[in-house]
């Protein structure tokens, strides 16, 4: 790898869908000069790494190439460049796509990463294409370049020798070109790995030269003549055929040839005019007026040129070797020869320039038509027509585009060629730049635009365009919330929208109904209301064609499904999402599959999974260094997880230093402050299961919360975070009033985690309270709460929650071992902490008829009391003792008795006869 720093692609335009006429294998004509010695040498050169076909125009480079193919018959991907192709995206996603015509998933990951995010390291997407065809392709297959004498860019070049530096050995790499590329030519050279072939080896000789006039072009001239023909053109072949078009019908050939003087450029020049202006005005008016288009289609030609059978004169022109190159097997596309092409945009420039709108315009509603609109706005720019580009843009779908890097680039580079004061007084387009803006990170700039398309519409009376709009501005604001991790006003935004768009099931729609679907991670609600919610957005989405909003919707309700703490159905609901796209290593490419590699991970982390869940994770971040566009509840999903992978393994400072990359991403990014504060306090959480009490206390002072304050679902995790320290400061320096404040905030957190099913929270709390009754040498208490927690905890698989809690909970599951709860899971539980547990030790609960530990006389009386029906507060009216007495009583009677509830306790005592 080189040592200096990589290479990044800027976010340049860069044109998509990418065109297939392009990666178009030419094939040779029928009646072709044979060139075995040059084949010969092709084909020589596959045992290194560059064939290198170097010389001027018109030297058959592209034809030699084409002979080539079809005789040796090599596995080749092919790409014709185009001075177009000078955006590094654009490039190398063509080159990727070239390579896929032979091998349909090669290189699938590294495209995706390509054109999803600006601002990739190049030499990481090449490194994956590379790794790619090293464990993909077995047999040796060439990759051609056609023309990259088109392409300047640095980058590119730097990217295309980063590739031949590393080049595997199944591929060659194979350019022609008019001038040598700005590569390692001399160090491949040195090694006897580059083959090259110049204009001398590619000029006709005299015998080729008369193969040619008399074979292809259908001449038969004089021997002295054909003679001084390939002398004044020296071999050039592309000057022989412009001859031979010129002598066409010719008698004064000697006269002909006394004026055939001069340079290849001037040669070129009057050959041209020659050939050019002996053709019928019907011919010259065609070829002026199609000069504008890259690709030529009969019905295109007909829009452009008002005249009808176009097609039938393409394919007359290609049959007389016009310099009509055709672009696909069906004769359906073609293109002229680029010099061809050129001189026809200068003619018609200079002879009648005021046509030349008119074309493009023709051109532009043709595409229209055919709703090809990103052609239809490349040609309205073209005739100047700015109010029509702008127009198109408007149409074009945004799921179609946004959060696509390939095309998010070319729509910011559309939008920077509208003048600012155009763009400012329309406010679909303002909308349309936010939005663009968003998926480059750039969220305060879009929310500027945002605001200025609200000042457009203020003053403008009502209309259903008027409320689309402030509806597509706060589904886009619900999108920015998302992005920066502030939730509820996500929520807030999104809800707005549906009641302002006037067909929600529409582009914006969906994706508002989403993010209120979404509501949850806000407010920490999964009850059976929000997860029909969830799941109708699933039903509704699955019938729809939108793979990004569909895989959404499925990731969303495997997110609500961890809440609930079932693990089990959120794994199962990541895996559904998978089969959304048609490819596994499409899943970089659709919103949404960040998610899943969180997600996931974070599942599997908490069965002590760690190498597959390591996996997901490297592929999740792979995406979020790539430059992806993320949102902010997304990437403190994916460090958190990181960090509790490191921890999981020991690693503490790679855990504290994954939560300090997301604590520098968020600062950069304008995350929300909850996202922030959670942050800090998994860092706290971690120093404190170092045993680094003193960190953890300095940000427990600084954090703004105490155990008596008033917590809520966002700052959750900060509660959480106290609660444990709280109970290691209990450990050392034991106070009732402190343990009662403990107490309160556990009940406060379990009342509300139990009213809004998250059961994962449930789970977690429990084995605090676990903690606590157990630095309060209260057993009964402590095994009743830890019970209650296994019991939820085994169907689910929970490993994680229990061993990250360290060594108190070890002693704690070894306690329970003895006493027979649950005696196989706390057994696997217990082998995650590394200690083994003879078979022996596992045995099942106690019988009925005994009890772990006999009944005290005030127990048997608050017994009683649950058996009639009593509450905590009435059971402690009558016995005059506090509700956290009574409470205390309960947890006491629960872990005697080897039950999880009150219900379960009188059921218990009633068949032990105690009632």
């Amino acid at each position: 790898m080189p040592t200096t720093a990589p290479r990044v692609i800027e976010p340049n335009i860069a044109r998509e869908p990418l065109l297939s006429t392009k990666l178009h294998r030419p094939r040779p004509r029928s009646r072709l000069v044979s060139r075995s010695h040059l084949i010969s040498r092709l084909q020589q050169g596959m045992e290194g790494a560059l064939t290198l076909v170097s010389a001027p125009v018109g030297f058959g480079k592209t034809t030699l190439l084409a002979q080539w193919l079809a005789e040796s018959g090599m596995p080749v991907a092919w790409l014709s460049l185009e001075s177009d192709d000078n955006e590094p995206i654009r490039f190398f996603s063509y080159v990727l796509a070239s390579l896929q015509t032979l091998y349909p998933h090669l290189g699938t990951t590294a495209r995706v990463l390509l054109e999803t995010s600006p601002g990739v390291a190049l030499e990481r997407v090449l490194a994956l294409l590379i790794n790619d065809i090293l464990e993909r392709v077995t047999d040796p297959f060439a990759l051609v370049l056609d023309d990259y004498h088109v392409i300047e860019t640095e980058t590119i070049h730097g990217g295309v020798a980063f590739l031949l530096e590393h080049l595997p050995p199944q591929m060659h790499l194979v350019m022609a070109t008019r001038a040598d590329p700005p590569l390692p030519l001399m160090r491949l050279r040195a090694r006897g790995q580059l083959t090259e072939l110049r204009a001398a080896d590619l000029r006709f000789d005299l015998d080729e030269a008369r193969e040619f006039l008399h074979t292809v072009m259908r001449l038969d001239l004089p021997t002295e003549a054909l003679a001084a023909l390939e002398q004044r053109t020296e071999g050039w072949i592309a000057g022989l055929q412009l001859a031979a078009l010129s002598l066409s019908g010719r008698s004064d050939v000697a006269a002909f040839l006394r004026a055939f003087t001069g340079s290849h450029r001037f040669i070129l020049d009057y050959l041209t005019e020659e050939v050019f202006s002996r053709q019928p005005r019907e011919v010259q008016s065609f070829l002026l007026a199609t000069s504008i288009l890259e690709r030529l289609s009969g019905p295109l030609c007909d829009a452009v040129t008002g005249q009808p059978e176009s097609q039938s004169r393409l394919a007359a022109l290609e049959q007389a070797n016009f310099f009509v190159v055709p672009l696909d097997d069906e004769r359906h596309w073609y293109r002229y020869h680029h010099l061809f092409a050129e001189m026809l945009r200068t003619r018609l420039q200079q002879s009648d320039p005021s046509l030349i709108p008119h074309l493009h315009a023709r051109a532009s509603h043709w595409h229209e038509q055919q709703r090809l609109f990103a052609e239809a706005v490349q040609h309205a720019f073209a005739a100047a027509d700015i109010e029509r580009a702008a127009d198109l843009i408007g149409r074009i779908d945004v799921n179609s585009w946004a959060g696509l890097g390939m095309e998010v680039q070319r729509m910011l580079g559309w939008l920077a060629r509208l003048p600012e004061s155009f763009v400012c007084t329309r406010p679909l387009l303002c909308v349309i730049h936010a939005i663009a803006l968003m998926f480059t990170n750039r969220l305060e700039e879009a929310e500027a635009r945002l605001q200025m398309a609200e000042r457009c519409l203020d003053g403008q009376p009502p209309s259903e365009q008027t409320v689309f709009l402030r509806g597509h501005i706060a589904a886009t604001r619900g999108v920015m919330a998302r992005f920066s991790g502030d939730l509820a006003r996500s929520v807030a935004q999104a809800q707005q929208a549906l009641v302002l768009l006037p067909h929600p099931e529409r582009t914006p729609g969906p994706i508002s109904r989403l993010n209120v679907a979404q509501a949850f991670l806000a407010d920490g609600d999964v009850t059976a209301p929000q997860e029909r919610l969830a799941l109708e957005m699933v039903t509704v989405l699955k019938t729809s064609e939108n793979q990004s909003m569909t895989m959404r919707s499925l990731t969303n309700l495997a997110q609500l499904q961890a809440v609930q703490g079932r693990l089990r159905q959120a794994a199962a609901t990541f895996e559904q999402a998978v089969q959304v796209a048609p490819r596994q290593e499409d899943m970089q490419v659709i919103a949404g599959s960040l998610i899943y590699f969180f997600g996931l991970a974070d599942v599997l982390r908490e069965w002590n999974e760690l190498d597959q869940a390591e996996q997901l994770l490297e592929q999740g971040m792979e995406m979020v260094e790539g430059g992806l566009t993320v949102e902010g509840h997304v990437l403190m999903l994916g460090y958190t997880t990181l960090a509790r992978l490191y921890l999981a393994r020991g690693q503490y400072p790679q855990a504290l230093a994954a939560l300090d990359t997301f604590t520098h991403l968020a600062g950069a990014r304008h995350l929300a402050p909850s996202l922030m504060a959670s942050a800090s306090a998994w860092r706290a959480h971690m120093e404190l299961m170092q045993g680094n009490l003193l960190a953890a206390k300095g940000w427990a002072e600084h954090c703004g919360l105490t155990v008596t304050g008033r917590s809520q679902y966002q700052n959750e995790r900060a509660y959480l975070t106290l609660l444990r320290i709280a109970i290691v400061e209990g450990r050392e320096n034991p106070s009732a009033s402190r343990w009662q404040e403990i107490s309160h905030l556990l009940e406060r957190r379990l009342r509300d985690a139990e009213a809004k099913a998250r059961g994962r929270s449930v789970l977690e709390l429990l084995l605090l309270e676990a903690l606590a009754w157990a630095a309060q040498h209260e057993r009964n208490a402590a095994f009743s709460a830890l019970a209650r927690a296994l019991s939820l905890a085994e169907p689910q698989g929970y490993v994680r929650l229990f061993v990250d809690e360290g060594t108190p909970m070890r002693d704690l599951l070894r306690q329970a071992l003895v006493r027979g709860i649950t005696p196989h899971y706390v057994a696997t539980l217990l082998a995650a902490f590394d200690e083994p547990v003879e078979e022996a030790e596992v045995r099942s609960p106690s019988p009925v008829g005994a009890l772990i530990e006999p009944l005290t006389k005030r127990e048997q009386e608050v017994l009683q009391l649950l058996a009639e029906g009593a509450s905590n507060r009435e059971i402690a009216q009558r016995l005059i003792v506090s509700t956290g007495t009574v409470k205390k009583y309960v947890y006491n009677i629960c872990g005697k008795l080897g039950v999880q509830s009150r219900t379960q306790a009188i059921a218990r005592a009633r068949s032990l006869h105690l009632l």
